[in-house]
């Protein structure tokens, strides 16, 4: 089982943060809150939730590929594959693996992309599938989403919900990405973060 150490803990971070920053002005009075009263809004899909212990995450995993519901994607043990197949207007492939903090889920990153996609077939490319799995997601999730135009990422949409963020937008011309957080967590990183770089700066005696 993983036990990150507070090194990891920082490098993880660090690259969440990358992501993270686009949306600092919407909720950084959230993040700053002194209060920990994060509502339990952990929800992700297929049984998979927010905070989910590791061996549970395997021992689900394994509970639906019996039932031919999911498969290893293409990479190996660290990307599961579910088949969309009746939801869209064309087949959909999606993959996940979730990132764990303390031999829990802390972020479930997903990728989608049209089974049909190909470079020369535009009409199954990711800025096509985005606004449909928006529609998806605001059915799931509440319609609550808000728009970001970001410079370089483009439109990004994302949702805050108790703990869980969830970010959405074109990842490149193949593959939609979604971003599940649990935010409680990443308060937690973002202090120990700055905790360690406050005592770096410290001059030693």
């Amino acid at each position: 089982m993983i036990n990150l150490s507070m090194r990891r803990y920082f490098t993880i971070l660090f690259s969440t943060l990358v992501l993270s920053l686009v949306f600092q002005s919407c909720e950084s009075s959230f993040l700053n809150s002194s209060e920990d009263n994060f509502s339990e809004s952990d929800s992700l899909f297929l049984g998979f939730y927010l905070g989910m212990p590791q061996k549970d995450f395997f021992d689900h995993c394994t509970e639906l590929n019996k039932q031919q519901k999911i498969t290893q994607g293409p990479g190996g043990s660290t990307n599961v594959e579910y088949r969309i197949v009746d939801e869209y207007d064309s087949e959909v492939s999606m993959r996940f693996f979730p990132t764990f903090i303390d031999e829990k889920i802390y972020e479930m990153p997903i990728i989608y992309s049209y089974v049909a996609w190909a470079p020369w077939n535009r009409q199954y490319w990711a800025e096509s599938l985005l606004p449909k799995v928006l529609e998806k997601y605001k059915l799931t999730y509440g319609d609550d989403f808000e728009l970001l135009n970001h410079p370089t990422q483009g439109k990004v949409y994302y949702k805050i919900d108790g703990k869980r963020r969830i970010n959405l937008f074109v990842k490149d011309e193949q593959f939609v990405q979604a971003v599940f957080t649990d935010l409680k967590v990443e308060k937690r990183l973002k202090e120990e973060f700055e905790k360690s770089q406050s005592q770096e700066q410290v001059p030693s005696n």
